[in-house]
């Protein structure tokens, strides 16, 4: 099954080509390769992905530029990382099992290669990256030896090059074969192929390109055309990775969506007890015959959890006989009306002393069943459980209770009955056993003791296979949560209704609020999604440097699905632009496009932060992007076109002054709503839950910082990456130091990735934003922009996306000077040690800006009286500073010590007249005296 389309705006894609050589023969179609490639993914209607998140290396001078590339994408990436390259593939002649890629200046005789890119290099930063799901596409020769092992070929060699998790690598030949650039070709055969199926798509149901689809269309391509046979290697599920919608599909029907607020698909539902949780899950598993083999459950939607031995039962074969991957296995749900019986087929199988579990997987989820939740078993100790099994003559099951103990040393967790029950023996199997303490199945019953007195357990944390029933991380960390994580967005109900209902009710809407604030989280997980479940498309305008009509037109061109040289493409995308920047009256005739293609229904454009375009470009452009809108909206008396946009402030300074968006401004949340969000995405994980007390004390050390939102998120997937088999837990939040020291560990992270012109920048600004403390401390300085030289105020947005520091306005600040920045976290000031030296190294420069703002503003206070301007000693040293460090005193300081200087100038020169005027009239004073005596 195909994965849901990877998110465009938290995705990064690499693109090395080398079209000429010094010493190899030159590809000239490389060079078109790596243009039309740019275009085809950052295009809204195959993926979308911005333009700025696309690094494009033509021709790479050497080794570091690529390996940079690389490291900086693998870093920034959380969805997917995607690299590409095309160019020679050489081999090492002294261990031909490596692969290595051709640069510029690559040299290769006898013996050696010079100047070439070993794969294996690449391959250390592309596992090392914390996106979920990674593509590497190899455009040259020899390229599938990248799916060798490195110690050599054989039997013992089990581990791949290529195999990194959730990794996909597509190689345009095998490790024994050219690729092929054919001359006069626009581009070289793999690219192609590549580049016409996601442009044009795949015949067939599928709304989205999966690897797999792609690869066997572009594999029978080639074959048909005598060209190479590409080669594919991928794990864990990897094939299904998805940077493409099909071009090729065309719905018969909005596909249906499931409403915001459906529970999670592994949470208790609310008002039930126990007893009515167990039976909406609980399944007998059936031989072909229809005798009951043993029981089972649901772990999730569509997954039953069960014994080997009972699917062996039920399919009449020797025990520790592994069936072949997709057996059928008949069962159904006896406790649920109409008994509803269904098919499952095997998905994962473990038959052995220590783990005896099997995976079933449903076509479909059968009407009115749900999961149990799974707890941990740590300290279950005394705890009353029960369970549902069918013994011999009791086919129709027969519930049972008991005490839970502790592991014993097989790794089992035991049981023991309640006396005055069943035997709990034979037709128990696979049974599952509720935790009345937790909540939840707490393990499986795999075995008995010949009297049934006491039974043993697989503890819940081993029932799920995480390499078929992989659970997702339910944290986004410092990226902002997808359409496909809507049960995972919590703690904002008040702030969605209230967005919702205004979306739905105007034209135009404008979500505004501080950076980290959770702005496009809540549009993207909470109020997208219900807007689709009211039969609403909804369209990203993907603007990122683009002019707005240009954007805006290939977003109507996509919407109306206007290809070119289709037979009802009256106006392609060019067409379009032009149409929406003419002066004449077209909204008309779009706006009854827009309802003969969408049959009806309405549509949404959904704009993204919209401060980015305000840097990017001439803020105008925000506005000429609502006036091309409001050209669309003129026709629109039915409200069916909507655009919604999301930015900080300072976009309220660009609006258009005719019909401009209702405004709805996000708050960041409160103490309650944060935990809210911290402690629900985790009960949507079989098995797993925080260590009691966790989720408070990340909330006590997160404080009250205004960027504490993206770093608790940020702590938590740190947390998950080393989550034990049931729990979150104190020992990893301690092993790098808490909240604050991973905060340091990822602004350190930031800081080595960043370009050559900023590292200064960065240690300028954030000096800035501090002042000394007592003792040895320093505190976080609010600063407003307009205080810092223009070049800060561009490291201050670039940071701001790292989330080190926030972006905000006071209530009521509507001004562009009003804008604040600060550090997100005085942490940073303690427990990064890049940061604390700097400001032990400007200690003293930084108490003296202290004592001259704390003078500045005494001299505004008092209305600026000439005697609370700086003098002697103190204006000499600010003289001595200013000289010394220029770049560190802001505007209106400089303008306070200039002003001072001056006032003492005058002083001096009053002074001086003064003193020659007294000496003139003493000494004319004198000459008048002695005239009269004489």
């Amino acid at each position: 099954m195909a994965e849901a389309l990877s998110e465009a705006d938290t995705s990064n894609v690499v693109l090395i080509g080398c079209h000429g050589f010094t010493t190899l023969e030159d590809l000239p179609a490389v060079r078109d390769n790596l243009i039309r490639l740019r275009e085809v993914l950052t295009d809204v209607g195959v993926w979308g992905v911005p333009g700025d998140r696309v690094e494009v290396l033509d021709q790479p001078s050497g080794e570091g530029r690529v390996v940079a590339a690389v490291k900086r994408a693998a870093a920034e990436a959380s969805d997917t990382l995607v690299v590409y390259y095309a160019g020679h593939g050489l081999l090492d002649p002294e261990d031909s099992n490596d692969l290595y890629l051709a640069l510029p200046e690559s040299r290769k005789d006898d013996h050696h290669i010079e100047s070439a890119i070993r794969y294996e290099t690449l391959k250390r930063y592309i596992r090392s990256s914390r996106a979920r799901r990674k593509v590497v596409l190899l455009d040259c020769c020899y390229s599938a030896r990248a799916m060798d092992g490195a110690m050599g070929s054989g039997a013992a060699n089990l581990v791949h090059k290529a195999d990194v998790d959730g990794t996909c690598l597509i190689a345009a030949a095998r490790k024994t074969a050219l690729a092929l650039a054919v001359p006069g070709e626009k581009y070289t055969a793999f690219t192609g192929a590549l580049l016409e199926f996601l442009e044009r798509g795949v015949e067939g149901p599928q709304e989205l390109l999966s690897m797999s689809m792609l690869y066997d269309a572009m594999r029978s391509r080639l074959k048909g055309t005598s060209r190479p046979e590409p080669q594919m290697n991928s794990r864990n599920a990897a094939a299904q990775i998805c940077i493409a919608r099909n071009r090729a599909y065309v719905p018969k029907r909005p596909p249906p969506l499931p409403a915001r607020r459906e529970r999670p698909v592994n949470a208790q539902p609310l008002g039930h007890d126990p007893v009515s949780d167990l039976q909406a899950s609980l399944v007998r598993v059936l031989s072909a015959t229809g005798e009951v083999a043993g029981g089972g459950f649901l772990v999730s939607a569509d997954v039953v959890c069960t014994c080997a031995y009972v699917v062996q039962h039920a399919l009449e074969v020797p025990s520790h006989t592994e069936p072949a991957p997709g057996t059928q296995v008949e069962l159904d749900f006896p406790l649920l009306d109409g008994c509803p019986r269904a098919r499952a087929v095997i998905m994962s199988w473990h038959d052995g002393e220590e783990k005896n579990v099997v995976l079933l997987q449903l076509g479909a989820q059968v009407p009115g069943t749900w999961p149990v939740p799974l707890v941990g078993e740590l300290g279950v100790w005394g705890h009353s459980c029960r369970t549902f099994g069918y013994p011999p003559h009791g086919e129709h099951g027969q519930w049972g209770a008991g005490v839970l103990r502790a592991r014993q040393g097989s790794g089992l967790l035991q049981m023991e009955a309640d006396a005055s029950g069943p035997t709990l023996g034979p037709g128990y199997g696979g049974a599952p056993v509720w935790d009345e303490s937790l909540g939840g199945v707490v393990g499986m019953i795999v075995a008995a003791e010949p009297r049934g007195h006491a039974v043993y357990l697989l503890p819940s944390a081993d029932l799920v296979d995480s390499l078929t029933l992989r659970p997702p991380c339910p944290f986004p960390g410092l990226a902002a949560f997808s359409e496909t994580q809507v049960e995972l967005f919590q703690g904002r109900e008040a702030d969605i209704d209230r967005v919702y209902t205004t979306v739905s009710r105007q034209s135009s809407t404008l979500v505004v609020g501080p950076s980290g604030c959770g702005k496009t989280s809540l549009l993207r997980a909470a109020v997208l999604p219900l807007l689709r479940a009211d039969g609403l498309g909804v369209t990203p305008v993907q603007l990122a440097g683009t002019p707005p009509a240009v954007a805006l037109a290939r977003t109507l061109a996509d919407v109306l699905r206007l290809r070119p040289g289709s037979a009802e493409q009256p106006h392609p995308a060019e067409e379009l632009e032009s149409l929406l920047e003419a002066d004449g009256d077209v909204s008309t005739d779009l706006h009854d496009r827009f309802l003969d293609r969408l049959d009806g229904a309405g549509h949404v454009l959904f704009v993204d932060q919209m401060e980015e375009e305000c840097i990017r470009q001439d803020p105008e452009s925000v506005r000429h992007l609502f006036r091309l809108l409001d050209r669309l909206f003129e026709a629109d008396r039915d409200n069916m076109l909507k655009v919604v946009a999301a930015g900080r402030p300072e976009v309220l300074d660009f609006l258009p002054d005719s019909r401009p968006p209702m405004v709805q401004f996000l708050a960041p949340l409160n103490t309650d709503g944060l935990k809210q969000a911290i402690t629900a995405p985790l009960a949507t994980v079989p098995a797993l839950r925080f260590e009691p007390g966790l989720p408070d004390r990340i909330l006590a050390d997160a404080g009250e910082a205004p960027g504490r939102m993206s770093l608790i998120q940020h702590v938590l997937t740190k947390l998950w990456d080393r989550r034990t088999p049931s729990a979150l837990t104190h020992d990893a939040y301690n092993s790098w130091g808490g909240v604050a020291g991973a905060f340091a560990i990822h602004a350190e992270e930031v800081f080595l990735l960043l370009p050559e012109d900023q590292p200064e920048r960065v240690r300028r600004l954030l000096v800035h934003l501090t002042r000394p403390g007592d003792g040895e401390a320093f505190v976080c300085r609010p600063v407003r922009t307009a205080e810092l030289a223009p070049e800060l105020v561009i490291t201050a947005r670039m940071l701001a996306r790292a989330r080190l520091v926030v972006l905000s306005r006071p209530p009521g600040g509507a001004r562009k000077e009003d804008e604040i920045v600060e550090l997100a976290h005085e942490a940073l000031t303690r427990q990064w040690p890049r940061l604390r030296e700097w400001l032990t190294e400007s200690r003293e420069s930084r108490l003296w800006h202290e004592a001259l703002r704390t003078q500045r503003e005494r001299w505004e206070f008092q209305q600026r009286d000439p005697a609370h301007l700086l003098r002697g000693p103190e204006l000499a040293e600010a003289h001595r500073l200013l000289a010394a460090d220029p770049e560190d005193v802001s505007a209106d300081e400089l303008d306070y010590i200039l002003r001072s200087g001056r006032h003492a100038r005058r002083r001096a020169c009053w002074r001086r007249t003064a003193f020659w005027t007294l000496a003139v009239l003493m000494t004319a004073a004198g000459a008048a005296v002695l005239k009269l005596v004489i």
